[in-house]
């Protein structure tokens, strides 16, 4: 099972968040996110016997309430896995793995952080929760992360298990690794509608598609 859903921002374009099973756990996914100051792309797993719970995960990203999946302890420094409601700014949600130094004035490091709003945020913890019950004993476990490509009209990942990778190479599409909403043109219909900036390889790729569907 998966979900995926995407944020519009005004400066920086398309903001993607994925939740998917992977094994037995999860796999959250953002991107872009930003991974020691630089944009790229998160994929976080959190497994189903550690992290605080899963059931626990779902219910803070849907109710929007702060919460620790884990702090790991190391010589001089803390690092914290948390979701932070409302941080920055009013209606944002942070993704963050923060390292912190000991001593009253010491450091705090954003290692990763991937700022999206607070209703995808919510709508991604339902979806987590969702998945949770399939996550049985016996479900494999995911020790290595699956490969996936970015969807040349938007950026996103597409896993190789994802529903939408059959989409690769199909019909008369000139593109290949195309995700679903791009492919049936709902990425597309929604950039038109606002005003957010687009990487003009993307648009092409968007108006390829668009005119070979007609």
């Amino acid at each position: 099972m998966e979900w995926f859903g995407t944020a519009l921002h005004p400066t920086e374009g398309m903001q993607h968040l994925d939740v998917r099973q992977s094994g037995n756990g999860v796999l959250i996914t953002s991107s872009p996110a930003e991974i020691d100051g630089t944009p790229a792309s998160w994929a976080l797993r959190l497994r189903n016997d550690v992290d605080g719970g899963l059931n626990e995960v779902g219910a803070a990203l849907a109710a929007g309430r702060g919460h620790v999946f884990g702090v790991t302890e190391g010589s001089g420094h803390r690092t914290v896995l948390a979701f932070l409601p409302d941080h920055p700014e009013d209606g944002v949600g942070t993704l963050a793995r923060v390292r912190t130094s000991e001593g009253p004035d010491g450091d705090v490091v954003f290692e990763r952080s991937a700022e999206r709003p607070m209703g995808l945020w919510a709508e991604a913890g339902e979806n987590l929760l969702r998945i949770v019950p399939l996550l049985g004993p016996d479900a494999p476990p995911a020790d290595e992360l699956e490969d996936c490509r970015l969807c040349p009209g938007c950026y996103r990942p597409v896993y190789e298990s994802s529903a939408s990778h059959t989409l690769i190479g199909a019909g008369p599409l000139p593109v290949i690794g195309l995700c679903r909403l791009c492919a049936e043109g709902t990425t597309l219909r929604s950039l038109r509608q606002t005003d957010v900036p687009v990487d003009p390889q993307q648009r092409a790729v968007l108006e390829t598609v668009a005119a070979a569907m007609a």
